[in-house]
């Protein structure tokens, strides 16, 4: 196959170069319009309690309380009374042309009669907010609020008071704005350090331009897949960063050893024609190997039924298909056409090669001098580094994991400062009266008593329901909810609407936790509440914030074991295939996990603990790890160190049959791909780390442990570790169980010859 394709791109290279100029012309308009199919909802999950709970406020109540929008007002603390009461007129001004609006379902503020504690605006106070709940039946139309809502309260602002939006969307939309801002830098620092790095390894800017330009061809056909199948099926935000790390990274990568073994080949041939088919029969098919065991690898991210995780699997897999498929037609084809012109604007006499040869031949022969003391050394740093992941705590940073000059940030820290930044985060018990309904006098009863309990208990800011109704007298409010229509014409209209379904069935409590509660305390007043309800004898369900996290992040690590078992066995089934051997799959699948266990450890060490944050623009420890990171780091990395595994290990395997014994062939190998391997490395570190200074932790978390993972990898683990435990494992490399020993005499070539 190898051979007709390099046959095909060297005879038509510029009806190849067409197709893909076509190609790019058709999806570069599309790939622009990604964002428009992006969303950094994580979702629920799929028949969990809490999407039950999502469904009937959906169905059943006015604004269905799905969609709800805080104002946050932030005034001068220092302002005189005079300028203090103009900031409580703009503020109310505010509220009131949002009020107006037919979107709103109702406003809880602090002129609502009700329970939440809500500040007003005035002399005593510097900070209000009020919640607005909308009338809204999908995402769309609740993102075209929010941006309305966003453009109109500059009008009401004035020097010495700001006013902010914040809720889920509106984190959402700064968190699409950010990730937009993100890759566009990435790609601004990534890429001429790239180009650095590959004008060092090659010593010509045209052949260093090339994989450049085969990542950017990637990226930009692989955002436009994304475009086309967004349309039904959602993606998530981080999907685009993901692409535009993978393909930067392995476009490049790939690319480079396409490039690479051009220049060899054209340099013993002089023919561009047969030095681009020998290029895609040896480097094409390598390449293509190295592709589909990332494309396994990542295959894991498919095993969770969770579309967020899902989604950037499936977009991942996309650009590590356009990568290979650019590496192995579009960049050959251009290879012929230039030919010698490939080492023009030369910034050595000499390509580098023979210098690095001998630098790794030389590290090479120290390390396989005393191979038990150098497989030690390596385990023990790896094993250190791991050792801070075995305390690892997940969680959602959520609006926590912006940096303090985005809007909904400021907003949150301002309800922190109230003690109401769980306005948004709160436990929802809904409860079922059936055909009684909420305003039977026994259903009002049992709804204020189980508010009462509930509001006892520790972690317990304050409770929203239909029976807090801010100190009413018994008799008023026994007068007022006698009749659904009644609470409706009462003065508490606005909380019915908020608490009570539209037919009378269903009543809703909002369960607000105290201020700073952690992942922790929050599943301890989960299963409180949860208790609570089982003595109280309602039918009643728990949904909300904290509970869609933890049955969220419950379901993805219930299905992580699963995952780490389908990578596990095709890395085995696929190496062992490759190598025709049992011990180094094995050793393959240990070395891949040490690396991946190392940088868990750092990620931990960093986020949670906090050691050495500011360095990467942080003030501290988050106290845990992003909830979804370690599965992404884990069949990124994965895949990828099978790339390096794959060419280290095949030239041993090559020197071994030509006849050199056990430590020569280890040394051949590594002198002869030491250096390839470190500038593949530094390019995949340079791309990772071009998001180190992102404004979301979550990107940030993901480029730290990506970094970390191939650096280890491609230093200490192939170039010491592996080398070493091959040499100490010696004939047993090649053992294979009685039966399938004919296997070894028909081992196939995979091109890194």
């Amino acid at each position: 196959m190898f051979r007709a394709i390099g046959a095909f791109v060297s005879r038509y290279p510029r009806r190849v170069l067409l197709f893909w100029a076509l190609l790019i012309a058709l999806c570069l308009p599309l790939a622009g319009r990604v964002g428009e199919v992006l969303t950094t909802d994580a979702g629920i999950a799929p028949g969990s309690e809490a999407q039950e709970i999502r469904r009937t406020l959906l169905r059943e109540f006015a604004g269905n309380n799905n969609h709800q929008l805080l104002i946050v007002a932030d005034a001068d603390p220092e302002a005189p009374p005079e300028q203090r009461e103009l900031f409580r007129e703009r503020f109310a001004a505010a509220l009131a042309e949002i009020a107006a609006q037919p979107f709103v379902a109702n406003i809880l503020d602090s002129a609502t009669q009700g329970p939440l504690p809500l500040p007003e605006l005035g002399e005593e106070n510097a900070s209000s907010a009020a919640l607005i709940t909308l009338n809204a039946q999908n995402k769309a139309r609740v993102e075209t609020i929010t941006s309305w809502v966003r453009e109109t309260l500059p009008a009401f602002e004035i020097e010495g008071l700001e006013l902010f939006v914040t809720g889920s969307v509106a984190v959402e939309q700064e968190i699409n704005a950010i990730s937009a801002q993100d890759t566009a830098r990435a790609e601004r620092f990534g890429l001429p350090l790239s180009l650095l790095v590959l004008a060092v390894a090659f010593g010509a800017l045209v052949a260093a331009s090339l994989p450049l330009i085969v990542a950017v061809i990637s990226i930009t056909l692989s955002l436009a897949a994304l475009f086309v199948m967004g349309q039904v099926f959602t993606f998530a935000t981080f999907a685009q960063i993901v692409v535009t790390m993978l393909g930067l990274s392995t476009g490049i990568d790939y690319a480079l050893f396409m490039v690479n073994r051009f220049r060899e080949e054209l340099e013993l041939v002089g023919d561009p024609v047969r030095a681009t088919r020998r290029a895609v029969e040896t480097a094409g098919k390598a390449l293509t190997f190295s592709g589909l065991t990332v494309l396994v690898a990542l295959a894991a991210l498919l095993v969770p039924p969770l579309q967020f995780v899902q989604s950037i699997g499936v977009a991942s897999m996309v650009v590590m298909l356009f990568s290979v498929l650019a590496s192995l037609t579009a960049l050959p084809a251009a290879l012929t056409l230039l030919g010698p012109r490939v080492n023009a604007l030369r910034l050595t006499r000499l390509v580098p090669g023979s210098r690095s040869r001998h630098f790794w031949r030389r590290r090479a022969e120290a390390v396989t001098r005393r191979p038990l003391l150098w497989t030690l050394v390596g385990v023990a740093v790896l094993v250190t580094l791991a050792l801070p992941a075995l305390r690892m705590q997940v969680s959602f940073a959520g609006v926590r994991g912006l940096t303090q000059e985005t809007d909904t940030r400021r907003a949150q820290m301002v309800l922190e400062d109230l003690g109401l930044d769980s306005l948004l985060q709160s436990f929802d018990v809904l409860i079922d009266f059936g055909e009684r309904g909420f305003f039977h006098p026994s259903s009002v009863r049992a709804t204020s008593e189980f508010s009462r309990r509930a509001n006892g208990l520790p972690l317990v800011s304050q409770v929203l329901a239909p029976t807090e109704t801010g100190g009413f007298p018994p008799l008023l409010l026994s007068g007022y909810y006698a009749t659904q229509e009644t609470a409706l014409a009462s003065p508490l209209a606005d909380l019915v609407r908020a608490t009570v379904s539209l037919n009378g069935r269903y009543a809703l409590l909002r369960v607000f936790p105290e201020s700073g509660i952690t992942p922790l305390q929050a599943q301890t007043l989960e299963t409180r509440l949860r208790d609570l309800v089982r003595q109280s004898d309602l039918d009643a369900t728990i949904g909300g914030g904290f509970v869609i996290e933890r049955e969220w992040a419950s379901v993805l690590y219930r299905s992580f074991p699963w995952a780490v078992a389908l990578v596990y066995l095709a890395t085995f089934v696929l190496l062992g295939l490759a190598f025709r051997s049992i011990v180094i799959p094995l050793k393959s699948i240990l070395t891949n996990t040490l690396t991946v266990s190392a940088a868990f450890g750092v990620i931990t060490a960093v986020f949670q603990f906090g050691w050495g944050a500011p360095l990467i623009g942080l003030g501290g420890g988050f106290g845990f790890v992003e909830t979804s990171v370690p599965i992404f780091i884990f069949a990124i990395v994965f895949g990828l160190s099978i790339d390096y595994e794959v060419f280290l290990v095949s030239r041993m395997v090559e020197n071994h049959e030509r006849g050199l014994n056990d430590r020569d062939a280890i040394v051949h190998a590594v002198s002869a791909t030491g250096g390839v391997i470190t500038s593949a490395a530094l390019i995949m570190g340079v791309v990772f780390a071009a998001f180190l200074f992102s404004n979301v932790v979550l990107i940030k978390t993901l480029s730290l442990g990506l970094t970390a993972a191939v650096l280890f990898d491609a230093t200490l683990v192939r170039l010491v570790v592996v080398p070493t435990v091959m040499l100490l494992a010696g004939r047993w490399n090649w053992w294979l169980p009685r039966g399938f020993a004919h296997l070894a005499r028909r081992r196939p070539d995979l091109g890194h010859d």
